[in-house]
Parts: structure tokens; C-alpha cells; sequence
């Protein structure tokens, strides 16, 4: 449309578009003045439903007139395409200038955007799409309110028919009030939530809620409560925070009831913080010594001092700078000095302005560092480096294909293994990348690299430990299984401080036999540690950790008879754990420094959508839930539920017609991946490295096949005959197992690369 003229507009350029417009910079021939034009999208423009609350949106924006709202000339037609005549505002979205914004231009923002609102429901227009990309920044720094097509009126007497039926979500994910996310109706207190999620994020730099996908995101608005802005930027003002957390309380009764108090709110604390700030400035403490107790730092508090030399330094280093850290999920870090007591200093750790983590914090060995996998906003995934004396994390090239972090003894390397079967190295400053070596598995499941340079690691969900030199070279067995003890899987081993020895976890068929082992490089025999079904070990200074149930334990350990000694410690609760065969969202440092993803949600809900997105209703109790596999009538689902803090999982069902769950299954392990046979009578799983199918009138599974190899089923052919699934050895395959006839499987492909998720056709010829 650029250079041609419609009506009496000519277009000069495209501007912008969003889901209910095109906007165009325009010259107004007539009154010689420059406009925006808001065209409604061709493939909607053949729907009477958009072309009214398109008009909606120029008679709602039109009744008002104030200087924080976007001026609405005219809405016209021109060859059968609706449009509006605008004020052209020069200037930048709130999202284009968040990064040049100051914490005072913040304030005045919030103030003017305000204003707009208020003026906006007084004249009972809800506007429900409250985000950055909706608010203007001239360049004289006025604000302005931009974009009502989502509004609607709050007076039942208006002409103004209300546009979005209820149950419908409207609105951008991290921005919508619990309400919107629920599909329930909406009013002027939702822009309240909305708005103060937009003064969060100004003043803070992240979003209040930041799922790792839209899921979790709508999730966490719905239920879990912001963390306090101070808990991100301790420099905050409490008044200030409370402010915007009565904005983000989930009742719409419990905020405030007008967006003119939060103005009138944030213009006092202005006046006050003006005739403070020059009072607010305090004094450097010098480090704390060994004799203080953690109750007397807790109280004291601590500023930041320059950089650290000293370890006692070091400790107060940490805690005045890592409030500016950042990384996925709730984190904490605890650093513990030679002192007989153990001194802990907890901190919320918040993720990086656009960067999703995808896994769990890796502390360096010497304490200064965190490395992390994480996705930025461009879906490029890497390692990402963050030393705990500086506010700015950075990326390490030639790493996309990472899928884990090996760091080096001396904290110069990082290695990680890829998912071409590779291990490779890279220096933490910079550099190229090397090769290492090739693995036997695609899936490493724990790794050490110990201080005589071998990097002893499980290549995959099942199988023994491997070894091999990190200068490179080829891969051979570091332990082997005990077939006659049951043992399934050696995995996360982490070396002792002689670089010989190392922990592992041992996961066993055998009741009671799962534990933590030690063994070494010279030798294959291993001795039992701890006797107990714990996961995930992990070596600090005098102590080993683990988690149980849930809970991050610390057992005295004396490294050189490798013994324990002394009382268990529990040293936080709710501790993230990925999986028993995946590993914890935990790591620690050989001088004390540990980072841990929190558990932020106990419970899922099953919810039954329709075809076109409408939310229908929760569907039996809430739990926690993977892996729901509806019946072929319709009338019944098998869920896999987690058990003991997620060590376990057994089999549900629910009877979808009386809406009530019952355990299918009582076995001990993970049971993943069940699958219906096509006559809805027998249900197949995995309990690793063996294949079960059981039918819904039996008391007992009947075993299908017991293999070396990992495997998982898929599907069923549609005569109920085989069970397909895909295995993963050396190499990947898919294969098909008899129902009846023993325990043997046919592959029908084999690879090289992944494979995953087989399906058979209903005609059984693909």
C-alpha cells in the first residue's frame, strides 16, 4: 500500500501490525498533518465479528480525549477496507526504550500511563491488552496509551455490544490478570493487574511471572504469588513494593479499586523519595570475621565492597553482587567458610532479561562462576558463563549442540557432550572449539572431570560408567554391572579431591539395592556408601550431598577412608529433580558455593479444552501429571503420576464419565509411556529396561520383553499384534514386539540418529 493514496491519505510507510491491525504513517492531504492509519488485516476483514470490534475500537478510543491517550480522528472505509485515522505519535514503543529508561523516567511512566487509565474507566472502557508495545514514548516523554481493540465497556447500557463471549481468553500471555487467563469476566481491576506487571518489569528489568513456556507462565499468574521487586533490586523501596504487589494480588477485591490511587500512590512516593535521596547513603563494612554467627550477618546485612582478594572477601563479594545474577527456575547460594559453622547466605536469583534456561546452575569449582544452558530471544541455544563478580552473563561460542556442562578441575574448561555423539572442550575466556572424543550413547547422564585429567561420565539412561582423557582419545568402560545384583544404570559420578576416586549413584531392579557407590580409575571394584534409595550425589568439602524425596541432604564424609561420619543435614527442601535417570537441578563448588533450582509448584490440573482452544473444565484431582493417554471409546485416560517428591511414578486411571481416578498400577521405579491397545483392554509401559502390558481386569503385568537396551513403546498396529517402540543402544531403532510369542522384537529401522515417536497408520502400511 506504500505510495498510494486512499481517501484523502497518502501512505508514506508501514509502521507496524499486530493481531487487529496494519498501521501505516499517512499523509493527511486535506489538513496537511501526519496520521496513522489502522487497517483491519485482509483474512480477517471477511468476519462481521472483527469489523465490529474493530469499530468498537475507534468508538471507544474516539470518547476520549487526554493527553496519555492516542487521539482517534475518524474510522472510514475504502474498497471495502475499514480503517482509522489517528494521531501519529513520534516516538518509541515502551518495549523499543525499556533499556534506556531510568528507575525515575520509570516512576513518571507509571504515573502518566496512570493518568490514561483513569481516564479510560471513567468513562467505562476496560482496555485489556496493557504491555509494552501498547504504550508510546514521544520524544517529548509523554506517554501515551495506545491500541483499545481489545476494550470493552463496562456499562450495560451502552450501544457498544460486548465483542468477546465469556469463557474466550483475551489479552498477551504475562501480562493478563488471573481472570483473563481463567476465561472469566473482566473489569477496569484487570488493567490493574495488567499495569502492574508492566510497573514490575520497568523497575525491575523481568517479568513477575516467567514460565518456560505459556503453559507454566498462565500457570504461575494463576497461582503462585510475584516474588517482591526488592528481592530482585534490594535497593527498592518497600512502599514501592508494595504498591505494585497490591496491583498483582490474584483476587480483583484484594487490589486497588482504582488506577487513580496507584497514580495518586506513586506521585507521594516521588515527593517523598525526592526529599529523601540525598539522606539514603551508607557506609562500607569491612569483611565479617569466622566468629560472627550467620543470625549477626543475617541482621547486619551486607554492601558491596570492591573486588575480592581474600576468601573471607570472597563471601562478601558474593553476597553484595548476586542479587544481580540470573538463571531459570528459584536458585539459591550458600557458601560455607573453614569455620566450624556452616555460614549461609540465600538469594533469589532471577533469569536473565530474554534468556530461558534449560537446565540446571553449574557452580565452577572455585566458586566465582556459573555456566548454564539457556535459549535467548532469537531460539539460539548455548552455554552462557556468569561469574559471580559481574552483573553481565556471557555466551560461549561453537556451543548449540550442547547438552550438558563438564566443568575442569581448574576451572579454565567447560566440556560438554553434543548430540552427534561427541564430547568437545572449550576454554571459559573464548576459543575454538575441540573434540574430545565419541560417545557410545546419545543421553549423558552425569559427568566429572577429575584432576588427572580423565572425564569419567554415563553415556546413557541404562549401561555402566565410561572414561575417557580430556585431552582426548577413545572411550572404555570406568565400571561395570553386577547382573546378579539387579543393577540397571551407573550414573552421576563426581570425582573425590584426589582426582582417582569417584561417587556414583547405582540404580538397581532390586529392592533396597539402589545407593551411592565409590570406585576408582585403577580398579572396577566398588564399595557402598550409603544404603539408601537417594539420587544424584554430589561432593563438597567433608560432606556428601544428595536429595531424598525431595529434600538437598548433607552427610559428613571423610574422603580419605571413605567413611561417613557425623549427623545427616538437611540443608533445603523442594529441591528440583529432573528425573531419577535425568539428574537434579543441583551443583556445588569444591569450596562451599552451591546453587539449587527450587520446586515452584506441587500440583497440575487435568483440563479438557475443545478444538477451537475454549477451556471446558478440570477433569478429576489435582496431582502431579505427564504422560496422559486417552482410551480409544473416549471414556477413560491412563495418567502417569509422580510419587515421593518425584522420585516414583505409577500408573492412574480416570474414568472420564463418573470423573474419579484409581491406581492402575503399584509397582516401584518410573513407569513412562503408556500406551492403549486398540480394543481399549490392556495397557503397555516401560518400567526400564523391561516392557509390560496389563489389562484392566488383571492384578498383575505380564512382562513383554526384558532388554539390555533403553526403550520406550509408542503405539500398537491396529490389529493389537505388536507393540511398537523405539530402542537406543550404540545406534537408534524402531521395532516391533509380539503381543504373544515370547520375548523378541523385530526392528524395522535402524540409525544413527535420533528417533522418536513412532506411529503406525490406520491402514498398517506406513
Amino acid at each position: 500500500m506504500i505510495g498510494q493514496t486512499i481517501s484523502h491519505y497518502k501512505i508514506l510507510e508501514k509502521l507496524g501490525e499486530g493481531g487487529m491491525g496494519v498501521v501505516y504513517k499517512a499523509e493527511d492531504t486535506k489538513l496537511d498533518r501526519l496520521v496513522a492509519l489502522k487497517f483491519l488485516p485482509s483474512h480477517l476483514a471477511a468476519s462481521e465479528q472483527d469489523k465490529a470490534r474493530f469499530i468498537q475500537e475507534a468508538k471507544a478510543a474516539a470518547a476520549l480525549n487526554h493527553p496519555n491517550i492516542c487521539t482517534i480522528y475518524s474510522v472510514e472505509e475504502h474498497d471495502g477496507q475499514l480503517f482509522i485515522a489517528m494521531e501519529f505519535v513520534d516516538g518509541q514503543t515502551l518495549r523499543e526504550k525499556r533499556d534506556m529508561i531510568s528507575f525515575k523516567q520509570s516512576i513518571d511512566i507509571g504515573i502518566q500511563v496512570a493518568d490514561g487509565l483513569s481516564a479510560a474507566h471513567e468513562k467505562g472502557i476496560v482496555h485489556r491488552d496493557i504491555k509494552p508495545e501498547n504504550i508510546m514514548i514521544r520524544k517529548d516523554g509523554i506517554a501515551q496509551v495506545m491500541d483499545f481493540g481489545l476494550a470493552k465497556l463496562r456499562s450495560s447500557g451502552s450501544k457498544i455490544t460486548r465483542l468477546t463471549k465469556e469463557g474466550s481468553t483475551v489479552g498477551t500471555a504475562g501480562y493478563m490478570s488471573p481472570e483473563q487467563v481463567q476465561g472469566q469476566d473482566t473489569d477496569h481491576r484487570s488493567d490493574i493487574f495488567s499495569f502492574g506487571v508492566l510497573l514490575y518489569e520497568m523497575l525491575t528489568g523481568q517479568l513477575p511471572f516467567k514460565g518456560v513456556h505459556e503453559t507454566a507462565l498462565l500457570y504461575e499468574i494463576v497461582n503462585l504469588d510475584a516474588p517482591p521487586m526488592s528481592s530482585i533490586k534490594p535497593d527498592i523501596d518497600p512502599s514501592l513494593d508494595s504498591i505494585v504487589l497490591e496491583c498483582l494480588a490474584k483476587e480483583p477485591s484484594e487490589r486497588y479499586q482504582s488506577v487513580a490511587e496507584i497514580g495518586k500512590e506513586l506521585r507521594r512516593y516521588k515527593r517523598e523519595s525526592s526529599r529523601t535521596r540525598v539522606s539514603r547513603v551508607t557506609s562500607t563494612r569491612s569483611a565479617y570475621s569466622a566468629a560472627q554467627s550467620s543470625s549477626q550477618i543475617a541482621a547486619q546485612g551486607v554492601e558491596p565492597i570492591p573486588a575480592a582478594k581474600s576468601k573471607r572477601e570472597l563471601v562478601v563479594t558474593l553476597l553484595a553482587i548476586v542479587l544481580f545474577l540470573g538463571l531459570a527456575g528459584l536458585m539459591f547460594i550458600h557458601y560455607r567458610e573453614s569455620a566450624p559453622a556452616m555460614l549461609k547466605a540465600h538469594f533469589i536469583l532471577q533469569p536473565p532479561s530474554g534468556l530461558v534456561s534449560t537446565g540446571q546452575p553449574n557452580v565452577s569449582p572455585d566458586g566465582q562462576m556459573i555456566a548454564f544452558i539457556a535459549t535467548d530471544t532469537s531460539d539460539k541455544r548455548l552455554i552462557w558463563v556468569r561469574p559471580l563478580d559481574a552483573a553481565v552473563e556471557r555466551s560461549l561460542g561453537g556451543t548449540e549442540d550442547a547438552s550438558g556442562i563438564i566443568w575442569s578441575p581448574d576451572s579454565r574448561f567447560i566440556a560438554f557432550p553434543t548430540a552427534k555423539r561427541q564430547i568437545k572442550k572449550v576454554l571459559v575466556k573464548g576459543g575454538a572449539v575441540e573434540t574430545i572424543g565419541n560417545l557410545p550413547g546419545t543421553s549423558v547422564v552425569g559427568a566429572s572431570w577429575g584432576t588427572k585429567g580423565v572425564i569419567v561420565f554415563a553415556p546413557q539412561f541404562t549401561g555402566p560408567l565410561y572414561r575417557i582423557s580430556a585431552s582426548g582419545g577413545s572411550q572404555e568402560p570406568a565400571t561395570s554391572l553386577d547382573s546378579t545384583r539387579g543393577e540397571i544404570a551407573h550414573r552421576f559420578p563426581v570425582f573425590l579431591p584426589d582426582g582417582e576416586h569417584f561417587l556414583f549413584h547405582i540404580e538397581s531392579s532390586q529392592v533396597g539395592d539402589n545407593g551411592i557407590f565409590v570406585s576408582s580409575l585403577s580398579s572396577k571394584e566398588k564399595r557402598r556408601i550409603l544404603n539408601a534409595d537417594v539420587t544424584v550425589p554430589l561432593f563438597a568439602p567433608d560432606y556428601i550431598l544428595f536429595t531424598q524425596e525431595g529434600t538437598l541432604l548433607a552427610q559428613p564424609f571423610d574422603a580419605s577412608r571413605m567413611e561417613l561420619k557425623g549427623q545427616l543435614k538437611s540443608l533445603a527442601d523442594r529441591v528440583f529433580l529432573f528425573a531419577p535417570f535425568v539428574g537434579g537441578g543441583y551443583s556445588i563448588s569444591s569450596n562451599g558455593v552451591l546453587a539449587y533450582r527450587h520446586l515452584s509448584g506441587q500440583t497440575t490440573q487435568l483440563v479438557w479444552f475443545d478444538r477451537k482452544g475454549n477451556r471446558l473444565g478440570v477433569v478429576g484431582e489435582a496431582g502431579l501429571f505427564s504422560q496422559i493417554s486417552l482410551a480409544p471409546d473416549g471414556k477413560r485416560l491412563v495418567v502417569q503420576r509422580y510419587e515421593t517428591q518425584g522420585r516414583e511414578t505409577n500408573l492412574w486411571l480416570l474414568d472420564l464419565t463418573r470423573n474419579v481416578m484409581s491406581r492402575f498400577t503399584s509397582e516401584k521405579g518410573m513407569l513412562v509411556d503408556p500406551v492403549w491397545s486398540p480394543d481399549g483392554k490392556k495397557i503397555v509401559y516401560v518400567v526400564q529396561p523391561k516392557l509390560y502390558i496389563k489389562s484392566l481386569s488383571a492384578t498383575q503385568p505380564e512382562l513383554l520383553l526384558d532388554s539390555p537396551d533403553t526403550m520406550w513403546p509408542d503405539d500398537f498396529t491396529p490389529d493389537g499384534r505388536f507393540v511398537v517402540i523405539h530402542w537406543r543402544k550404540q545406534k537408534e531403532g524402531i521395532a516391533l514386539v509380539p503381543v504373544e510369542g515370547g520375548q523378541q522384537y523385530k526392528t524395522i529401522i535402524e540409525s544413527n540418529y535420533q528417533l522418536d515417536e513412532p506411529q503406525i497408520s490406520p491402514d498398517s502400511k506406513w
